[in-house]
């Protein structure tokens, strides 16, 4: 499987289509662990796959996920995510769109801590050299808002210079499907309205 794009730019026309926190989950299953029918991704959800159509469709609407006319039947349709990321500026947004795009953050909010939970739930069954590169490090900066930006630059170059996923590609012996997420925001409480631009 390989992604037709590398990513998509959340605007007003599609953002709404993942506000919903169950679309954010279904795409992330998506670009994980490659194409799925609405029973495969109903059973890792915890859900009918009657209560996943309508999510589906929304995300195809929008050009989120595709039909994989590589696989399945009439009776059994598979999906496929179209891009391998997403990128979203709230910065860019019409004020109108706000509360879709806080949604949407909510939404990825939850996903990594569910993410993060599952992993800490399986650790102690991986793998010795797997366990010693787990890592929920931070470091507190003092940053200008221009260098957080380019810290974030610089941290998708370095990305950059590693092989991406893509699910079903063949990879080297030994290699697993790794997260790498970084976050940058000032610390709570320490910005007052009138310091706000």
């Amino acid at each position: 499987m390989s992604f037709e794009q590398d990513s998509v730019r959340l605007t007003a026309d599609n953002l709404k289509a993942l506000a919903h926190p169950l679309r954010v989950q279904i795409l992330g299953l998506l670009r994980t662990y490659g194409p799925a029918t609405a029973t495969g991704l109903a059973a890792r959800l915890g859900l009918t796959s009657g209560a996943l159509s309508y999510h589906l469709r929304q995300l195809e609407r929008f050009g989120f996920i595709a039909d994989d006319t590589t696989r399945g039947n009439q009776r059994d349709r598979w999906w496929r995510a179209v891009h391998r990321s997403t990128e979203f500026s709230s910065a860019d947004l019409d004020p109108a769109m706000a509360e879709a795009g806080e949604a949407y953050e909510e939404s990825v909010i939850a996903a990594i801590t569910r993410s993060l939970a599952a992993a800490q739930a399986e650790r102690r069954n991986w793998p010795v050299e797997w366990q010693r590169v787990y890592d929920l490090s931070d470091v507190l900066l003092q940053l200008t808002p221009d260098e957080a930006e380019r810290l974030a630059q610089d941290l998708i170059g370095v990305f950059n210079h590693y092989r991406q996923h893509t699910p079903g590609e063949e990879v080297p012996p030994g290699s697993r499907t790794v997260t790498a997420r970084y976050q940058i925001y000032p610390v709570a409480g320490q910005l007052e309205p009138e310091d706000q631009p």
